[in-house]
């Protein structure tokens, strides 16, 4: 697994913000951010918490490479490490009180517990778009909406680009496609919360392909601290290599501005 396609996210919807249009939207673009969740748009300065994580468990539905480890050096070597996450509006950062010199003298150079970081890394980027609101344009950007009686289309251009986002009729973000001459499309799925709209699924391709067989699948639960919907249980499905990672965080705790 690989950091470098979560950041391709984070500057793919930080190009939406910045896009310009000559005709203004039909709809209230504030309208439809305030229906969702972006808990790091009100107080939430970061969160930090703990990774439970069972290799014995992943290994039930992922297929195995060899270079991981032995089922011995699994349990006895990488299961005890106690990894943590700390998460800002900007950053992912897994943490095992190990340095990385130290993890590449582990059996077959750390592999274990790079591949669990950046596991964990990968999916946390995917949902910082939605934790922030990055993954919808800012207020007032010039849009065109169109209605159907079943959806909302959103477009707009981003230079040379289109760009086009697809709503349910209560304005949750279905999909959204960036049309150039390399081109890129995503699949969301929202649930109701108590601040609005949460994440729960996030779809995108790999290498450019989002048909099925080449996708990453990211879905998300949630839990309350101190008020703040924040990732309870999360999996990666990445199709292409037939790798499942499921992780919970727990004893999470959180930083907010007064």
């Amino acid at each position: 697994m690989r950091i470098h396609r979560a950041l391709i996210v984070l500057c793919f919807w930080a190009m939406l913000c910045q896009a310009q249009v000559s005709k203004p939207g039909q709809v209230s673009l504030n309208e439809v951010r305030e229906k969702y969740d972006a808990p790091f748009t009100r107080n939430l300065e970061s969160f930090d918490c703990a990774i439970d994580f069972s290799w014995k468990e992943h290994f039930t539905e992922t297929t195995r490479v060899g270079d991981e480890g032995t089922d011995e050096e699994l349990e006895k070597i990488f299961q005890p490490i106690r990894n943590r996450v700390a998460v800002t509006r900007q950053n992912v950062t897994v943490s095992s009180g190990l340095s990385d010199d130290a993890i590449s003298k582990l059996p077959h150079g750390g592999m274990a517990e790079f591949l669990l970081e950046h596991a964990v890394q990968k999916s946390l980027y995917s949902w910082l778009p939605a934790s922030t609101n990055t993954i919808l344009p800012i207020p007032d950007t010039p849009v065109i909406f169109e209605q159907s009686p079943s959806s909302y289309k959103l477009a707009f251009k981003i230079n040379t680009s289109d760009i086009e986002m697809v709503f349910g009729p209560d304005m949750r973000l279905k999909n959204a496609t960036l049309k150039a001459p390399q081109s890129d499309h995503f699949e969301t799925s929202f649930e109701p919360g108590r601040q609005g709209f949460l994440l729960t699924s996030w779809t995108m391709g790999e290498d450019g392909n989002s048909e099925p067989g080449h996708r990453l699948i990211f879905t998300y639960t949630y839990q309350t601290v101190d008020g703040i919907q924040l990732p309870d249980h999360v999996a990666i499905i990445r199709e292409s290599h037939h790798e499942v990672w499921r992780y919970r965080l727990s004893g999470c705790t959180v930083k907010t501005s007064k």
